[in-house]
């Protein structure tokens, strides 16, 4: 027999189990709700993690761990920020993807530091200045060999490579800068090192290269072939100058002290053209799914 409904009962009866749909929602705090500020503070919390473990036991084989996570973390979280943006991650295949990190950003590392030592002899002196000029077209290198050979051709592919190849780039760097600074086995000074540049990196190396490739590949896509503009030319030196900027505002000791504040518009102005140039890329440009349609 059916039980009669209780017209006295009410339908917000404390008894009657509660729609999550309806129960209100905890806000999280901003910073809390991107996931490229998880990913960072992740990243930073294993890198101290493993700089404990080495200090407090003595066994330096975690060392290399720390490091890494280290001069991931700020180049990762610009990657997640930018694939949130954009969703640009979905059009390289991961395996291109990978090669691009892994290789492309040590080609480019081996070029830089190459050119490097032999262009610079002095970091305090005028001659920084033309590290812009020399790393920038390091990294672009691998990036043009993968145009060039058809492997990427649209802008929001040639994008993402940029991206890949100049993190693999600023990670290696950032390694080899935290073992040149590791004094008396103080992992924790190298350390500092690391979270300095991981706070300044994302908008350094990244973006410079993610505004040339959107500049490029716009063209080259549009046009189907590789080729040089006035307008990639303009992008590409502008992208120099930044870096040149940066660096000296950085190493040089002649610099006056309030000048180095000028190193945070630099960083601006960086971060605001590689958002200029990559403004038409969004989720909503991705292609829509393919779906299955029963037979």
């Amino acid at each position: 027999m059916a039980r009669k409904p209780d017209p006295h009962r009410s339908q917000w009866d404390s008894r009657r189990p509660a729609d999550p749909a309806a129960a209100p929602r905890r806000r999280r705090r901003w910073f809390l709700r991107n996931r490229w500020f998880r990913v960072w503070l992740l990243m930073l919390l294993l890198s101290l993690a493993f700089a404990l473990v080495a200090k407090g036991t003595g066994n330096t084989a975690v060392v290399p761990a720390s490091f890494f996570y280290g001069a991931a973390a700020g180049p990762v979280a610009l990657l997640v920020a930018t694939q949130d943006r954009t969703g640009i991650a979905t059009s390289v295949p991961a395996l291109t993807l990978m090669s691009a990190g892994l290789f492309g950003g040590g080609v480019a590392l081996l070029l830089g530091g190459f050119y490097d030592a032999l262009l610079i002899g002095v970091d305090d002196s005028l001659e920084i200045l033309r590290v812009g000029f020399i790393e920038e077209p390091a990294k672009l290198v691998p990036v043009l060999a993968m145009a060039l050979t058809g492997k990427v051709i649209s802008k929001r592919a040639g994008v993402m490579t940029g991206l890949v190849v100049a993190t693999g780039f600023a990670v290696l760097e950032s390694v080899s800068y935290a073992f040149s600074n590791m004094h008396h086995d103080n992992v924790f000074a190298a350390d500092g090192v690391l979270l300095m540049r991981g706070l300044t990196t994302p908008f350094g190396h990244l973006v410079w290269t993610g505004a040339v490739c959107a500049a490029a590949f716009a063209v080259w896509e549009r046009r189907g072939k590789v080729v040089v503009t006035p307008s990639i030319l303009g992008v590409f030196v502008a992208v120099c100058v930044l870096h040149s900027l940066n660096d000296g505002l950085l190493v040089m000791h002649d610099v006056p002290v309030a000048a180095h504040l000028l190193y945070l518009l630099v960083a601006l102005a960086s971060y605001l053209l590689f958002r200029r140039l990559t403004r038409d890329l969004s989720v909503d440009g991705l292609p829509a799914p393919q779906t299955r349609t029963p037979a």
